[in-house]
């Protein structure tokens, strides 16, 4: 419990960014789990609805899904409702500092980025794999950095590029990734993967930010599927279909008993609020919590847009409170962008519906009932991978996903350089000072490190504390 707490409350930079914390804290210092059980639960938690981490939380460890879940989701969502209950006096306060505070953190992330990116290059390079690692990462940051470099050019040039031509998220990037391992199975084939390859590609075009071919997304994936389910029929009857049905009988269902409590959590919940205030809205907010969550795919940056359409235009809450108290906080807080915005909503309706102390109680179910469908989604997932774990793809998988996050976490760190420097941006600083200025202290956490061999956290709050004082006197506060 205390290892998720601290990692709940070091955890700015959200989805993916967590990845390497997560692997530092449960494989190299904890050794809980060994590497591959922890690759295999970053996929799991990667094709999961809803929060990524959150789901990681869920599936590192059956046994202690509900602890671990519920740890790491609670330092974000109750900084949060403390910033929001004095928002008036404490909150700007707060937020600023908090802002001061997240140059420094997101230094540190970057620290932790480079090191897992490193890290995973020279474990590919023991096995032989190299140049195949570097051409997957390489890949996997041209599809999914289109956004991020348009951004970078912008803040640093000031002129727009035309709309990013690919900029697929990490679910479809993901898609893509299964299908061509799923179609080339064990064969050698060039004429097999060239043809998994481009059909993945129209899948990418279909899904980016420029909407290219973006009617043809159903029917491509359509094809995809079909073309996949088509080579894995081909490999069962190729007397594999015997190991395919042992591993039905042989495998552990225990998950879905643990997605049971979570449920029965969430329901015990609501009723329960719902018996002391008497208000309906109560089930309309946990049926937007739920359907929002599920179909949220892709990062916190998508529920921002899918939140505002669940929550602002059906007047649930109002755009002002939005705009100004949720999102404008939100994402500078540690832990879940998603597991936030529930929070905060709830808080917003319950206390201008009910008093304060409903606030706080809206917005603890709005945090139960994000972690229950991430939990949802995430422990039916590891079902279904626990029949398939004695698959080959599956080995090729975890094989070949560590190249495709670090390729998307390049994409991720140019993302939190530029959230770091648009805060210096704020206080009237140039920008390409700003990008050195964030760099540097990259640089200094890097060297410390390497010299001294301090502590992450330490390090974490040396950065953190540095960037304060200085921004402090800079701004005479």
């Amino acid at each position: 419990m205390l290892s998720f707490l601290k990692l709940g409350l070091i955890g700015f930079g959200g989805g993916v960014a967590l990845l390497p914390v997560f692997e530092r804290e449960l494989v190299d210092n904890r050794k809980w789990v060994d590497k591959r059980q922890f690759d295999l639960s970053a996929i799991i938690a990667s094709l999961s609805p809803a929060s990524l981490p959150v789901a990681l939380c869920t599936v590192w460890n059956i046994r202690y899904a509900l602890v671990s879940a519920f740890a790491f989701a609670l330092p974000g969502a109750l900084i949060y409702l403390i910033l929001l209950t004095g928002f008036s006096v404490v909150g700007e306060v707060g937020t600023k500092y908090l802002q001061f505070v997240s140059v420094g953190f997101i230094a540190f992330v970057l620290f932790l980025l480079y090191r897992f990116v490193r890290k995973s290059y020279l474990a590919s390079a023991q096995t032989g794999l190299k140049t195949r690692h570097l051409l997957v990462m390489a890949a996997a940051f041209l599809l999914s950095g289109g956004s991020v470099l348009r951004r970078l050019a912008s803040m640093l040039f000031g002129f727009e590029f035309s709309p990013a031509f690919l900029a697929v998220n990490m679910l479809t990037l993901m898609i893509m990734t299964f299908f061509i391992i799923i179609v080339m199975g064990s064969s050698k084939s060039k004429i097999r993967l060239l043809g998994a390859v481009a059909l993945a590609g129209f899948y990418a075009l279909t899904n980016g930010k420029a909407a290219i071919l973006h009617e043809w997304s159903v029917p491509i994936l359509i094809v995809m599927l079909i073309v996949a389910a088509g080579s894995i029929l081909s490999d069962l009857i190729k007397n594999k279909a015997l190991i395919f049905k042992a591993n039905c009988f042989k495998a552990d269902f225990k998950p879905l008993l643990k997605l049971l409590l979570f449920v029965v959590m969430a329901a015990v919940l609501v009723s329960t609020i719902y018996i002391v205030c008497g208000d309906t809205n109560v089930w309309d907010y946990a049926g937007k919590v739920v359907t929002s969550s599920l179909t949220s795919f892709g990062g916190g940056e998508v529920y921002i847009g899918i939140s505002e359409t669940t929550f602002v235009q059906t007047g649930f809450i109002s755009e002002q409170a939005y705009n100004t108290q949720i999102i404008g906080i939100a994402n500078t807080l540690p832990g879940p962008i998603l597991v936030s915005i529930v929070t905060g909503v709830g808080y917003i309706y319950g206390s201008t519906a009910h008093g304060l102390g409903f606030g706080w109680l809206f917005g603890f179910l709005g945090l139960v009932l994000a972690v229950a469908v991430t939990a949802v989604g995430a422990l039916t997932l590891a079902v279904f991978f626990e029949i398939l774990k004695d698959s080959r793809r599956l080995r090729l998988i975890i094989q070949y996903i560590m190249p495709v996050v670090c390729g998307m976490l390049v994409s991720t760190a140019i993302s939190l350089l530029i959230q770091a420097s648009s805060v210096l941006v704020g206080i009237g600083i140039n920008v390409f000072i700003c990008f050195i200025i964030v760099l540097t202290v990259f640089f200094i956490v890097l060297i410390l490190h390497k010299r001294f061999r301090l502590n992450d956290l330490l390090l974490l709050l040396l950065s953190g504390g540095a960037t304060v004082a200085v921004l402090s006197i800079m701004q005479g506060v």
